[in-house]
């Protein structure tokens, strides 16, 4: 079979066989199941968490998509404007998000709670990487901005267990 006769699927596997091919310790995976109808999905994302174990190798799997990070992922780190906002294990991102873009991320997300409601958003846009703001990467839009945010580019702040964030706001709190 020629490449363009072979299915999203069946392209998607052999991409991983060929990453897979000379046993590396590690695997980026951008979007690898962008575009994939679910069964597909989840076909794709048992092969990962197999050989993650088989194996014994890293996945970096970058994606939009947190049902996935939700499923697949150990640690998460979660990108603003091309800034790592915040990182940490899967389960304290998701049960305890300590920053605003996080946060609201996790709140725009459906789930049979709030069947029948408006899904929240983020207001404002993302910024132009070309004239991204001073300070915090995210003030524009955040709700718990305040002037030192305008002006100076947040540290992390270490909530131990390697939970890290970006927003020295929500740390005094």
């Amino acid at each position: 079979d020629y490449p363009h006769q072979l299915s999203g699927g069946q392209r998607q596997r052999v991409m991983i066989a060929m990453a897979l091919a000379c046993n590396p310790d590690l695997v980026i995976a951008d979007e690898p199941t962008t575009a994939l109808d679910v069964t597909i999905q989840a076909q794709i994302l048992n092969l990962f968490r197999e050989l993650k174990q088989k194996r014994e190798m890293s996945l970096l799997y970058i994606t939009h998509d947190l049902g996935v990070v939700a499923n697949i992922a150990d640690r998460v780190y979660v990108m603003y404007a091309g800034v790592i906002a915040e990182q940490g294990d899967v389960a304290h991102i998701f049960h305890h998000p300590r920053h605003p873009y996080t946060q609201g991320l996790l709140a725009s997300l459906p789930n049979r709670v709030k069947r029948g409601r408006v899904l929240h958003s983020i207001p404002g846009t993302v910024p132009n990487p070309a004239y991204k703001p001073e300070g915090c990467p995210f003030h524009p839009r955040c709700p718990y901005v305040i002037e030192t945010c305008r002006v100076q580019f947040p540290e992390m702040c270490d909530y131990g267990d390697g939970h890290l964030s970006r927003c020295p706001v929500l740390y005094e709190r």
